[in-house]
């Protein structure tokens, strides 16, 4: 049984949301340089172009928007309220999130992040 306060629970998935919302920015190299689109028959007057480059963009403010509302959940949230996390976790699948959805960080550091892991691949 894992028995976890629901504040640190929901300031770990804040982290992961924030984490999350990072990483989708930097997708945006792959649609523009510094000066603006990348060269080449994909560019603004592209109607597929466009729409991929406006849903990245999208992605990351709604993940950096949850990232705030779970956060301020989670310094609200009362400290005794605790959950049984067990069931929950068993749910996930890669084991880097699950390890750091499960570590209670020092106070004031943030869960160490890995530049890779679990990958599947598919042909």
């Amino acid at each position: 049984m894992s028995i976890t306060p629901l504040s640190d629970i929901l300031s770990r998935l804040s982290y992961e949301l924030h984490a999350l919302a990072d990483s989708t920015e930097e997708f945006h190299h792959l649609a523009f340089d510094e000066d603006g689109p990348r060269a080449g028959p994909r560019g603004l007057d592209d109607a597929a172009f466009v729409k991929a480059a406006q849903s990245i963009d999208h992605t990351q403010q709604i993940l950096a928007n949850l990232s705030e509302f779970v956060g301020c959940l989670a310094m609200a949230a009362p400290e005794d309220l605790t959950l049984d996390t067990h069931q929950a976790l068993s749910l996930i699948t890669l084991s880097d999130l699950k390890a750091r959805l499960v570590e209670t960080p020092e106070a004031g550091t943030e869960p160490e992040r890995q530049e890779a892991g679990d990958a599947d691949i598919f042909f």
